[in-house]
């Protein structure tokens, strides 16, 4: 297995994150969820990226994904073995604009994730929107207090800003504080197109924040998000896209990355779900994608990838002109 090293984190992880924000909802109930995480473990897998967030939009507005993930590691026995990521910081969602990163709402959450997840301390802990009106060294102070207090190992952003990770960094290097080691954002092989994303809360990988990953690929890793690109080059190879379905991956890059995707899957013998992982693990700093399935059987496509090394012609083949 390509395993992957993320700084502040002292386990290898695996080369794909599982996705768990649909746990707990229909088709994903416990018991299910339950049977996806034994068979990721199974397959090799190691690595759970959550969010205090995920069920709350579920009757009863818990973090209902948190809640399971706790539960299965304690009938499991396997906290120590696992590399675990979540969230906290979401606005209400009834509110996306109003932040909720002050110090109490930020403990707050910490607090009901270890809770949930029946842990005294996270892997990786992600601050899930930033707010620009709030000095960066402010939330740099609160988090680094989190860790001093045992609560979280290392910390990153979500959905942030490339300016605003070079800046949290720089203010942690000067301080002397290792904590912030990251940005978990919205990238695929799949290029989005921004103008057509509904949530304008989001934010994705672009140039300016590829650029910075190269320079820093010793202290900085990143966690993709909709790294499947919702199975648009599955669905769209397979003839099943529905005309008008995931039309902010529609344009000219992904045209040409398809057409490549083809022809390593036809070369390699290899599935074009696989690829699209495997291509974001070739990425030159510390990169592992997200993946959410909604069976046991999807995570064949995940497995598949631990193993799968791209040569640098099939990366830079896949990339069809654009690094990123």
């Amino acid at each position: 297995m390509n395993q992957k090293r993320m700084p502040g984190v002292s386990t290898p992880v695996a080369p794909v994150c599982l996705g768990t924000a649909q746990f707990g909802g229909a088709g994903m109930e416990e018991a299910e969820a339950f049977r996806v995480m034994d068979a990721y473990v199974e397959k090799g897998g190691n690595f759970l990226d959550t969010a205090n967030c995920y069920g709350r939009w579920l009757p009863g507005g818990e973090n209902r994904s948190e809640q399971i993930i706790g539960k299965w590691m304690r009938e499991r026995g396997n906290r120590s073995r696992l590399v675990l990521s979540t969230k906290g910081g979401h606005p209400n969602f009834n509110a996306m604009t109003v932040s909720r990163l002050s110090e109490a709402e930020l403990r707050a959450d910490l607090e009901a994730s270890l809770t949930a997840l029946r842990t005294d301390c996270v892997d990786l802990y992600w601050l899930h929107r930033d707010d620009e009106s709030i000095p960066v060294g402010e939330l740099v102070e609160r988090l680094e207090q989190f860790r001093r207090e045992g609560k979280l190992r290392a910390w990153g952003g979500s959905n942030w800003k490339a300016a605003r990770i070079r800046e949290a960094a720089d203010y942690a290097a000067a301080h002397g504080y290792s904590g912030f080691v990251g940005v978990q954002n919205q990238w695929s092989l799949a290029r989005v197109v921004p103008e057509r994303i509904g949530d304008k809360t989001l934010v994705w990988m672009d140039g300016e924040l590829y650029r910075l990953l190269l320079e820093r690929r010793e202290s900085l890793c990143t966690m993709a998000f909709s790294a499947m690109g919702k199975g648009y080059f599955s669905k769209a190879a397979a003839g099943t896209l529905a005309e008008g379905k995931l039309s902010e991956y529609r344009c000219a890059l992904n045209d040409r990355r398809l057409a490549a995707l083809r022809e390593v899957s036809a070369s390699r013998g290899v599935s074009i779900a696989a690829l699209v992982l495997a291509w974001m693990s070739a990425k030159p700093f510390p990169a592992v994608p997200i993946a959410a399935v909604s069976s046991v059987g999807q995570l064949d496509g995940l497995a598949e990838a631990f193993d799968l090394a791209l040569t640098p012609e099939e990366a830079a083949l896949l990339d069809a002109g654009e690094e990123y």
